[in-house]
């Protein structure tokens, strides 16, 4: 598998050769067109200053070919009656000379013994024709030097380019590396493992997530731990009063006369043991993939007007009367799961509710778009802390135990899940007395 840096470098390379390749196809018939322009403008000059010269010096000029340019070129004068000087005066025919007489200047390109060669005429005043003669052979080389020029410049780009992008694949992949290094060893079980930084924007947001990612494995796997150990304390706790009891009468130790306080007690907590392990099931089930939510037009007055005769007899036993007070519109909402909700709320609140107060389960409108359900008890209440962390779990059970009536400290976190899971928000709301828990419902339309 090729790595993340080796790809960088190719694509980086590729980019660089498609460049060069663009440079040199544009640049080199540049280069071979420059080299002909600068050949044909330096012969001109040549034929100028010849055409600019005595009549006399320029013929012993272009017969010595003297102080007039490079060896490779050569010139011809002729004079006004067609008489020819110079190797180069026979270069043009009659009618190549009637032009140059009628326009002063004769610039072109032919073949003279098998040899490209450039041509430039230019006529005197004194009625002569002053011809240079080059051959292309010359501009070819000045053409081949610009060429290697070009070529070594575009290899020391490519060169360059090369380098350049290995240091930028080591600059850019080096902290992904360790980032999945980190993230390795996070897999492996390891926390608190230091994540590299980059100022490389996005890599610095993948590092940051890959850092709040660790911070949040310790402290969930902290809570885990610590709910493992509150799970096996209260699983513990009803186990040894069955295994003591049961000892006991294994051992004959238990009287006649004290079976039935024995079977009450065994009966307590076994359904204490029960509603333990049944908070767990509701947790997995909640977290499940396949956990069924069935939305329908629901009148929470119904759900609320059964629960209250759920519960009716658990209320009257503890001394409190459960009041419905019910003017909503229908919610959108699964009425099972919204019962499974409200029972967990009405358990909580039939707790810690004193003798000969009101439990009120509420339903309202408080706007186009939402139905509000409510349980209200007239209890110890709730500190502001207490409210923003009601539904962690064990958090209120660890804090009052011994305090006040406590349960497994797992209902409300399973009542808020539920609501969630059902597309729901369960709040724990002010109260100028005692507790209030809203389930906020979206209305239906």
């Amino acid at each position: 598998m090729r790595t993340l840096r080796s790809r960088m470098v190719v694509a980086s390379l590729l980019g660089a050769l498609t460049v060069a390749l663009v440079t040199a196809l544009l640049a080199f018939p540049l280069v071979r067109s420059v080299a002909t322009d600068q050949a044909r403008d330096e012969l001109a000059r040549s034929v100028e200053a010849l055409a600019g010269r005595p009549r006399d010096a320029a013929r012993e000029l272009v017969e010595g070919a003297d102080g007039v340019g490079p060896d490779d070129r050569t010139f011809g004068v002729v004079g006004p009656r067609g008489t020819p000087t110079g190797p180069a005066a026979d270069v043009l025919d009659e009618a190549q000379l009637r032009r140059l007489a009628r326009e002063g200047t004769l610039s072109m390109r032919t073949v003279v013994d098998g040899d490209e060669v450039l041509v430039e005429a230019r006529s005197t005043p004194r009625g002569q024709a002053v011809v240079g003669v080059q051959p292309l052979a010359a501009a070819d080389a000045a053409d081949r030097a610009l060429v290697r020029r070009v070529v070594l410049a575009l290899l020391l780009g490519l060169t360059a380019s090369t380098a350049l992008a290995v240091l930028v694949a080591r600059r850019v992949t080096g902290p992904v590396v360790a980032s999945a290094v980190a993230a390795g060893r996070m897999a492996d079980g390891e926390r608190g493992v230091t994540v590299p930084t980059s100022s490389i924007a996005e890599i610095g947001r993948m590092t940051e997530a890959l850092a709040a990612l660790d911070r949040a494995l310790v402290t969930s796997e902290g809570r885990q731990r610590e709910f493992l150990l509150s799970v096996s304390h209260e699983l513990r706790t009803p186990l040894t009063a069955l295994r003591g009891y049961a000892e006991a009468l294994a051992e004959g130790a238990i009287g006649p006369e004290d079976l039935q306080a024995t079977g009450r007690v065994l009966v307590t907590e076994t359904h204490r043991l029960d509603r333990f392990v049944a908070d767990l099931l509701s947790l997995a089930r909640l977290e499940s993939d396949d956990f069924a939510v069935d939305l329908a037009e629901v009148d929470p007055a119904e759900v609320l007007l059964t629960a209250r005769s759920a519960w009716e007899a658990v209320a009257r036993a503890a001394g409190v009367e459960l009041v419905v007070e019910a003017g909503s519109e229908p919610a959108l909402t699964d009425p099972r799961r919204l019962r499974q909700v409200v029972d967990g709320l009405v358990e909580n609140a039939l707790r810690v509710a004193p003798a000969g107060t009101q439990v009120v389960l509420r339903s309202r409108t408080t706007g186009p778009g939402e139905v509000v359900v409510e349980v209200e008890d007239h209890g110890p209440g709730l500190t502001d802390d207490d409210r923003l962390r009601a539904f962690e779990r064990g958090h209120l059970r660890d804090r009052y135990a011994g305090e006040r009536p406590v349960g497994t400290g797992l209902g409300l976190s399973i009542a808020h899940r539920l609501a969630e899971r059902m597309g729901a928000r369960l709040v724990a709301a002010p109260a100028a007395d005692g507790a209030l828990w809203q389930v906020h419902l979206p209305r239906s339309r």
